[in-house]
């Protein structure tokens, strides 16, 4: 284990990485922007799936969406969201700004907690800002856990949800 707090820090390569040089070596930590590589994805999936199965814990990760076309096959709405452990979190919520106000993002929700209950996931997980409506998740039974306050922009102020399946 290298010990966090002995690290000596480098100035920033061109590449945009860090340097550290620890006890027992040098390592390089680099930002990386998009997706992790296919490789890369599965050396941290293989890292996490060895230590929780080492805890008798299951992930059950799996990523899904639930889209919502019109009678032309136009996509029109998505919910983006993921399983993990014995819960789901909704990632994103969208409905074309066309199709607003028509009840369909709450199908959605709707379609989703139908899919999920009594499969042995126990509740599902939101985050929403507060210029994207917290009072619609409300309004479909969500339940606020908690708000983070964001002082610099209270648009971005966030409320954390949760519902009980």
């Amino acid at each position: 284990m290298m010990p966090v707090g002995k690290a000596r820090w480098y100035p920033r390569d061109a590449d945009n990485s860090v340097e550290l040089t620890m006890e027992n070596g040098k390592l390089k930590i680099s930002l990386q922007h998009d997706a992790l590589s296919e490789a890369d994805q599965a050396v941290v999936s293989a890292g996490h799936s060895a230590y929780e199965q080492a805890h008798g814990i299951e992930i059950n990760f799996r990523r899904f969406a639930l889209l919502l076309h019109d009678d032309h096959g136009a996509l029109c709405g998505a919910l983006q969201a993921y399983t993990a452990y014995a819960e789901i979190y909704v990632e994103d919520l969208w409905v074309a700004e066309a199709s607003r106000r028509r009840g369909y993002g709450r199908q959605l929700l709707a379609r989703l907690e139908h899919e999920f209950v009594g499969t042995g996931y126990h509740n599902i997980n939101l985050v929403t800002n507060a210029f994207q409506a917290p009072d619609f998740y409300v309004k479909c039974g969500y339940h606020v856990e908690f708000v983070r306050i964001n002082a610099q922009n209270p648009r971005l102020t966030k409320t954390f949800f949760v519902k009980y399946l």
